[in-house]
């Protein structure tokens, strides 16, 4: 059973249902530009598609109504180029030339990446 079809039976009709999550991988940035992109292939290629679909089909069923829809970009800033790879550890764990050019950039750092935020209506069931 798709998530969104189990969420639907846990909040009251005509409820809210606010769903949050990033569309991009994140770009890294130091002081002189862009330094590389954090690679998450299994999300962009698998996971996203996924849920984008799962969100189309619950709302297609009619579980939900979709009411508002913004996309902004998420920036976090990281003093040193430690900082910011301790905190990306595990999504740098197999990109050593980006960890590198990190490493070899001068700070400041800014991480971005595009979230996609949703407001749907729980419908009843019909």
């Amino acid at each position: 059973m798709h998530a969104l079809r189990h969420v639907h039976g846990l909040i009251v009709p005509d409820g809210t249902l606010v769903d949050v999550h990033p569309v991009t991988e994140e770009r890294v940035e130091a002081a002189s530009g862009e330094i590389g992109v954090i690679a998450e292939p299994e999300w962009l290629g698998v996971e996203l598609p996924n849920a984008e679909a799962g969100l189309r089909q619950s709302v297609h069923e009619g579980l939900y109504l979709l009411e508002a829809e913004r996309e902004y970009d998420v920036l976090t800033y990281f003093e040193s180029s430690a900082e910011l790879i301790e905190e990306k550890r595990d999504l740098l764990e197999g990109q050593p030339a980006l960890t590198a050019r990190i490493e070899a950039a001068a700070p400041p750092f800014v991480t971005s990446m595009r979230v996609v935020l949703r407001r749907l209506r729980v419908l009843p069931w019909s």
